[in-house]
């Protein structure tokens, strides 16, 4: 009888660590990681980041495109996200040098994620949206036929600034290549932080991916952004129930590390954040 409860519980445990393999979204780090270190190049950054074992990078726009697609070819390293300025005032809302990467990034698994500003429309003011969905499905419609997809961006005080903006602009774009983003440092700073729960659950039927960071806990809407975008493992705020939250209810897209504005080294706060990735999922892997 004895035995029989050590092999259940044995197994019991083997089942939970096979669960914990199985979720392990891919990890990828802003470029903004290296904003504040001039010194290291591009290749230099890549290499860091295929040391520190993530699985890709963001890039910042399209300037020196082609040479940071060569470098990441070659440590082997993702383009997870592309960030790309929206203006849906505009008579020419994107760059134009937009359609020529598209071609260059066809079936790589690229994903545009644009960030939407007006100075016509408040933020969140969905009378904006009358402008702003045409823009995208055409956008979107383009970019289906390399591959490429899109994901929208919520950035406090811009346009497109909440998660719930995200949701609801995916949902009359209406396309299959395009989703919502959830971003930790954003929603801490002008959501309703009590809310979490219900907001990131309503969202991910829509995610296209997330974003999370060390942060402090309290009212984070009056926090700067040197608490609220920290090293991840740092600050109070409890990162691994958002992660919590994305593994109960199956989210499997890709997560990206904010950056901006971290002060130090970054191969040392770099390193602290990928080790608490690690640590994070290891203890999912018993809830």
């Amino acid at each position: 009888m004895k035995s029989a409860v050590i092999i259940s519980v044995f197994f019991m445990f083997m089942s939970q660590g096979i669960n914990a393999q199985k979720y392990k979204p891919d990890l990828f780090c802003f470029e903004d990681a290296f904003l504040l270190s001039p010194d290291y190049s591009f290749e230099s950054q890549a290499k860091l980041l295929k040391n520190l074992d993530f699985a890709g990078i963001e890039l910042e726009g399209l300037e020196n495109a082609d040479e940071k697609l060569r470098i990441l070819d070659k440590f082997n390293l993702k383009v997870f996200m592309v960030y790309i300025q929206i203006d849906i005032d505009n008579e020419q809302p994107y760059d134009v040098r937009l359609f020529d990467f598209i071609k260059k990034v066809r079936d790589k698994g690229v994903t545009l994620w644009l960030h939407v500003h007006s100075e016509k429309y408040g933020p969140s003011d969905p009378d904006g949206d009358k402008i702003c969905v045409p823009i995208l499905q055409k956008l979107a419609d383009y970019a289906l036929e390399y591959n490429v997809n899109i994901a929208l961006y919520p950035h406090s005080r811009f346009w497109l600034e909440k998660v719930d903006d995200s949701i609801r602009l995916t949902r009359k774009i209406n396309r299959r290549n395009v989703g919502a983003v959830f971003n930790l440092c954003h929603f801490l700073k002008v959501d309703e932080k009590d809310m979490l729960e219900t907001k990131l659950t309503t969202a991910i039927p829509y995610l296209a991916a997330v974003s999370v960071n060390g942060a402090d806990d309290g009212n984070t809407n009056e926090m700067d952004w040197t608490r609220l975008i920290q090293p991840l493992g740092k600050g109070s705020y409890n990162v691994l129930k958002v992660l919590w939250i994305l593994k109960m209810n199956n989210y499997s897209g890709p997560v990206g590390l904010q950056c901006y504005n971290i002060s130090g080294e970054p191969a040392e706060f770099l390193k602290v954040s990928i080790d608490s990735w690690n640590s994070y999922l290891e203890e999912l892997s018993f809830k």
